[in-house]
């Protein structure tokens, strides 16, 4: 069952490769395969172990060289980005989710790698040397997860502001995928002009809001909190967490209202969903939906924006099984090219294979379920599936993913038989 199991993985790899082969010239795709191979054989985005987990017929300094010369070419993250982009389009649909989040790498110890900057520590608080990072990833309506894009960006480097870093790759997103997207935004993003691009040029989006932020309503211009005050608060939708092991019901008391915001001479139509926590705070979403029905629209709002703790466990997990904050590479191209290639090998995990998940927890022989129970099956799995896979790919080379060739009608034998 195992050496099934592993053919099936080996078969989801390929097809992937296969799609994203389109986009890259052929030295570049092996170099692609074989370094996301090395990640989740060992994971790890170490050049060294990733060069020795594709245990490669030639010396290890020659395949960690082989490896620099592509990933330290110029802009070779962004050709990356969007091969995978047009890799993973046809599996994002009409009204799918798309969500923005900032992060940040921690490098402590690194006084050689360049674009070192001073930024804040999102896990420890305080601020130390690293870079900034933003994440975008697609849920669907079922909450499957698509890692999209993972940029680092320094103000020592190049970047100019957080602002232009976003609008960039929101551009970048809607470009490429060309479909109406909504972009589900957290109230960092709430900014003057993060929000003026948002509103404008993004189809469908929830922004949480900062309270001081201010709207239209009811002909005046007033402040998010002053306006929650005359919502009332009559729908309640529920949450379910689960913490060690239990699930957590949170319950929150929501409403919604029009309001109107002013760019210039254009006006914008928009909804201001307003949630209250049992025993919590408030909080403000600016959404812009099609649906009239408030109902409705409290509902897929609120059940959208529940889509944003996942990419905070994705954030932790990138760190912890695969090393994220120990990366060493000096050039700034080749920092950006290595966390392109995880963004990769995160999409195959986590989109790819998503349909073998349960038969990799199940059949794979490898004990990662602790009480056996079924909602173990539907958590955040993907600790658990990256360690089934580091055991099922121990012992298999990247040329084991190369596609079938297809057969020509010139290489088809001809028949000259007579009836």
């Amino acid at each position: 069952m195992t050496k099934v199991l592993t053919k099936l993985i080996q078969n989801k790899i390929s097809n992937y490769f296969t799609r994203l082969s389109k986009h890259l010239t052929k030295p570049e795709s092996r170099c692609v395969r074989e370094m996301v191979t090395g990640m989740l054989k060992n994971g790890t985005v170490l050049v060294n172990q990733i060069a020795s987990g594709i245990n490669d017929t030639i010396s290890l300094s020659k395949t960690t060289k082989r490896f620099r010369t592509h990933y330290n070419k110029e802009k070779f993250f962004e050709k990356l980005f969007r091969g995978h982009l047009q890799s993973v389009k046809g599996k994002i649909y009409q009204g799918d989710y798309i969500l923005v989040d900032g992060s940040d790498i921690q490098k402590k110890y690194a006084k050689m790698m360049e674009g070192l900057d001073w930024v804040k520590d999102g896990d420890k608080g305080g601020v130390g040397l690293g870079y900034w990072l933003m994440d975008i990833v697609h849920f669907n309506k079922n909450g499957e997860m698509t890692p999209l894009y993972n940029k680092l960006y320094s103000f020592d480097h190049g970047a100019r502001s957080e602002n232009l870093e976003v609008i960039n790759a929101l551009k970048m997103i809607k470009e490429s995928l060309s479909k109406r997207l909504k972009f589900i935004f957290d109230r960092g993003m709430d900014r003057e002009i993060l929000r003026n691009f948002i509103i404008r040029q993004c189809e469908g989006f929830i922004l949480r809001l900062k309270k001081s932020s201010k709207f239209i309503y009811n002909g005046e211009e007033v402040s998010v909190d002053q306006i929650a005050r005359n919502v009332s608060l009559s729908k309640q939708m529920s949450a379910i967490k689960i913490r060690k092991n239990k699930k957590v019901v949170r319950t929150f008391q929501c409403g919604a209202v029009k309001v109107q915001y002013k760019i210039g001479r254009e006006v914008f139509d928009l909804w201001l969903v307003v949630t209250k926590k049992d025993g919590g705070g408030y909080c403000y979403l600016l959404t812009n939906t099609p649906h009239v029905d408030i109902e409705e629209v409290i509902k897929e709002t609120f059940t959208a924006y529940g889509f944003r703790w996942k990419i905070e466990e994705y954030h932790r997990h990138i760190k912890s099984c695969y090393r994220l904050e120990d990366i060493q590479v000096k050039t700034f191209e080749g920092l950006q090219s290595m966390l392109a290639i995880l963004t990769i090998a995160m999409s195959i995990v986590y989109r790819e294979l998503a349909t073998l998940h349960i038969k990799m927890l199940l059949e794979s022989g490898i004990k990662t379920l602790n009480k056996e129970k079924l909602h173990e099956l539907y958590n955040f799995i993907y600790y658990k599936v990256s360690n089934i896979l580091k055991a099922l790919l121990a012992h298999v080379k990247p040329r084991a993913f190369l596609p079938e060739p297809e057969l020509s009608l010139c290489q088809q034998q001809l028949s000259f038989a007579f009836e």
